[in-house]
């Protein structure tokens, strides 16, 4: 081979190993494209990590909001209620007070230990008591004024007013009793307004419901009604 041949081929060598040197950096700056437009994607990730973190995040700060929602709960509803309702109970049963007492509880008769029988001939003032017994199973508190309304047997009727005494309340255990008495000014006078009394209806203090009693004692009640001190009226339970 001559020596222009030579250098012929060498410089077809050389320019073969530059365009190969060529392609391979072309090569190479692809590939850097690719691993930047890859990273992006890794980026995005990371940010759709982040942003699942966000929401992790978010979901642990619900379990922080989570009592604040409880206590809103709380306090408007049944929560308050539930810790409100408690109260009472828990006091209640501290304290051992007993339900109030019914009609249904209880039954009535006259009479009691400290009182006696009227005498309805007398022009003073005389004394009827009325006894209340538990006949419940469980204990009762009683309290207040009894209303007492006086049938007569001519179809009238005569409310009586209550005392200026202050009510106490009494406990009745199961066939306990407690007693009231009324006070009433007979009328021996036939030219007096009258009632003669046939039938006691008595309503428990704070009750609906009454008893009838059938009036065992005769004679006749002055009837006062309107009067600013009538002498016919009735006292709170368990006060003479």
């Amino acid at each position: 081979m001559s020596h222009h041949s030579l250098l012929r081929h060498g410089r077809k060598a050389a320019v073969a190993t530059v365009i190969a040197a060529a392609a391979l950096s072309l090569t190479a700056c692809q590939s850097g494209k690719s691993d930047a437009a890859g990273a992006p994607s890794a980026a995005a990730s990371a940010d759709a990590g982040s942003g699942s973190g966000s929401s992790a995040a978010q979901g642990s700060d619900t379990p922080a909001a989570g009592p604040k929602a409880d206590q809103g709960s709380s306090s408007n509803g049944s929560g308050a209620a539930a810790r409100n309702g408690s109260k009472p109970s828990h006091t209640s049963t501290k304290s051992g007070s007993a339900a109030r007492c019914t009609t249904a509880t209880l039954r009535a008769g006259w009479g009691s230990s400290g009182g006696g029988v009227p005498d309805m001939h007398s022009d003073a003032q005389q004394t009827a008591a009325v006894w209340l017994k538990n006949i419940g199973g469980r204990s009762c508190t009683i309290s207040g004024f009894p209303g007492v309304q006086i049938k007569g047997t001519d179809g009238g009727s005569l409310d009586l007013p209550r005392s200026s005494k202050k009510p106490v309340p009494v406990a009745l255990k199961p066939g306990g009793t407690t007693s009231f008495t009324i006070q009433l000014l007979p009328s021996v006078s036939s030219e007096d307004k009258k009632v003669e009394p046939e039938m006691v209806l008595i309503t428990p203090p704070n009750e609906k419901q009454h008893f009838q009693l059938k009036w065992p004692y005769g004679g006749a009640i002055l009837d006062q009604s309107g009067a600013t001190h009538p002498g016919t009226f009735v006292n709170p339970v368990n006060m003479p």
